[in-house]
């Protein structure tokens, strides 16, 4: 009798072991147990899982790579510079338009009555003489002039030639003798159509005295031709004040018109 009054409490021990027994030998995890991940588990997500460390970009993706427009956002003033020259006429005749006259200070030619001081800045005042042939093909004869070089053709013209002849048929030809020298060659520029014109220096003149002086300007006594092809036909004198760029170039410069 009195093992039966035991048998419930061995019986509630019992099975309270058996429960025991059951969670030591891998039975249900309690609820924070369930919470953890197992050793190893973050280093087997794959790269783009959610919170994945390494970002949104694939591995192999270069960290910084090259804009393909950056090349047409580049800032205006890392343009190529213009490397183009200077066109050459543009910077002969800087200031023609506006720069003084430089009239000759002496006439100190060998006559006495020309100058051979050259402006500073080779601009002159122009105007034209001698001999040329007309349309018809006569030659017009200079009533001004008689049509003989003073420096002679130098080589220029046939000696079988008269005067009138020989500066008809040279027509590129200018005085100045004594400023340039007998048988230079000198580039005239006319800046406002850009027409130039090479000239060889086989007279004297003009007189400084009653011209240039007078005029106030240096004077290019020019041939009718080249006066005609730097002034598109038209016709001028000292006292007009029609603007030249004078230059000499090597005596080995061809005469006409510059192309």
């Amino acid at each position: 009798m009195g093992w039966s009054r035991w048998l419930p409490l061995v019986s509630v021990i019992a099975g309270l072991g058996c429960t025991i027994g059951a969670v030591d030998d891998g039975g249900p995890l309690s609820p924070a147990s369930e919470d953890a991940a197992p050793d190893g588990a973050l280093d087997a997500l794959p790269p783009d899982a959610p919170g994945d460390v390494q970002g949104d970009a694939p591995a192999d993706a270069p960290a910084d790579a090259p804009d393909p427009d950056a090349a047409t956002d580049a800032p205006a003033d890392g343009a190529t510079p213009d490397t183009t020259p200077p066109d050459p006429i543009d910077e002969l005749c800087k200031g023609f338009a506006t720069s003084p006259f430089d009239p000759p200070a002496v006439c100190d030619g060998p006559s006495g009555t020309t100058s051979t001081e050259i402006p500073s800045n080779d601009i002159y005042s122009t105007s034209w003489f001698g001999c040329y042939r007309k349309s018809d093909g006569t030659i017009y004869k200079d009533p001004y002039d008689n049509c003989e070089f003073a420096c002679g053709p130098k080589g220029l013209c046939s000696s079988s030639l008269s005067g009138p002849e020989c500066q008809a048929e040279l027509q590129w030809f200018a005085a100045d003798a004594d400023r340039y020298g007998c048988g230079a060659r000198v580039r005239v520029t006319n800046c406002v159509n850009r027409k130039q014109v090479v000239l060889a220096t086989l007279d004297r003149g003009p007189n400084c005295k009653t011209v240039e002086k007078a005029y106030g300007a240096p004077v290019l006594d020019m041939s009718h031709p080249a006066m005609a092809y730097l002034f598109d036909g038209k016709e001028y004198g000292g006292s007009d004040k029609k603007r030249v760029i004078v230059e000499k170039v090597p005596a080995t410069t061809a005469l006409g018109p510059v192309k």
